[in-house]
């Protein structure tokens, strides 16, 4: 079922935590909300959890109004980021915890407990410790503990945060590809943009208790509606514009748009600049200076002054052979009018 959030207001003492936040994740999909810290995103989880009670606004879980479930009623499996195993139970004992307390069969138990390490691929280590597995391991069984028992909603809470980068990365794909084979809708926390574009059906980007933008990774990526969201999703190039909304200039050249401009910042990602060759055009050329070459393999990142507008800097990448681009060459630059993001 999805989860509507209306409303929904948390204040702890005179902070406001969660303001009016309104939000909804649809059936079978994988949600995360993204931001930095403080944003809000791991209270707007535990709100949902039922771990903290609003101050105003409502939850629905299908046509059910949770708003004043206890958590325990609720059916939500939740995973954290510290694991919280029981450091004397074995795998196998911890994911079959939750199905004891809801009295489940022994047999039922033993069927269900098998299924689900195999599920997170740790039936080898099925009699061991917590102490005794890695982090990833620890993390596979909480997972594995959380599904145990046929949950409506599934919510991570920074579950990969404390493992190691090629872990991390190991897990995004298996978390991913357990949420897809099982259709579950689940609510995913992260303050790592590359997570959340790589694993998410729906990104919630949170700042300062509201939501600046929602939708999918695609569409935050190329139609960003706040500096704050291209900033944040993706490495963007942010420039000043003179009279937006009548004849708009970046520097002393007239900038050119696929749509009028409703503000005086605008946004153009690294990629979309071009290296121009003597007789090529575009919809913007810009006449630049090389300050600073960085050589990354697969590409080289740049760094220019335009001659334009000296005050603004512009960062971009040229992949392919990178002979000549060095600091100090002077080259002209292309920005198609369709890639000049308006950021409010």
């Amino acid at each position: 079922m999805d989860i509507r959030v209306t409303g929904l207001t948390k204040r702890f003492g005179s902070t406001t935590a969660l303001s009016d936040v309104t939000m909804n994740v649809p059936e079978g999909s994988l949600t995360c909300f993204l931001g930095p810290s403080g944003c809000g995103k791991t209270t707007l989880l535990r709100v949902i959890a039922g771990l903290e009670d609003a101050d105003s606004g409502a939850i629905m879980l299908g046509d059910a109004d949770l708003s004043h479930t206890p958590a325990r009623d609720r059916n939500f499996g939740v995973v954290f980021q510290s694991y919280s195993l029981f450091p004397n139970l074995s795998a196998a004992q911890n994911v079959a915890y939750g199905l004891e307390c809801r009295k489940w069969s022994k047999a039922d138990i033993r069927v269900r407990v098998a299924e689900m390490l195999e599920l997170v691929h740790l039936e080898d280590q099925r009699d061991k410790l917590p102490a005794q597995m890695s982090g990833g391991q620890q993390q596979r069984v909480a997972i594995a503990r959380a599904l145990a028992p046929h949950p409506s909603l599934l919510l991570l809470d920074e579950p990969l945060s404390a493992l190691d980068a090629k872990v991390r990365e190991e897990l995004r794909h298996e978390i991913r590809a357990i949420q897809q084979r099982l259709g579950i809708t689940t609510i995913m926390v992260t303050h790592d943009q590359n997570e959340a574009l790589e694993m998410a059906d729906q990104i919630v980007v949170l700042n300062a208790g509201r939501i600046e933008q929602a939708g999918s990774a695609r569409a935050l990526y190329d139609r960003p509606r706040t500096r704050f969201v291209a900033e944040f999703i993706g490495a963007i190039n942010t420039f000043t514009v003179q009279d937006p909304q009548t004849d708009p200039h970046l520097g002393t050249l007239r900038l050119r748009t696929s749509e009028p401009l409703a503000s005086s910042t605008v946004g153009v990602r690294p990629e979309a600049i071009k290296v121009l060759g003597d007789a090529e055009e575009a919809d913007n050329v810009f006449a630049a200076t090389i300050e600073k070459a960085t050589f990354l393999g697969n590409m080289t990142v740049l760094h220019a002054r335009l001659e334009a507008a000296p005050d603004q800097p512009v960062v971009f990448e040229a992949h392919g052979p990178a002979d000549g681009l060095e600091a100090g060459r002077k080259l002209r630059l292309g920005i198609a009018a369709g890639d000049v993001k308006d950021l409010a």
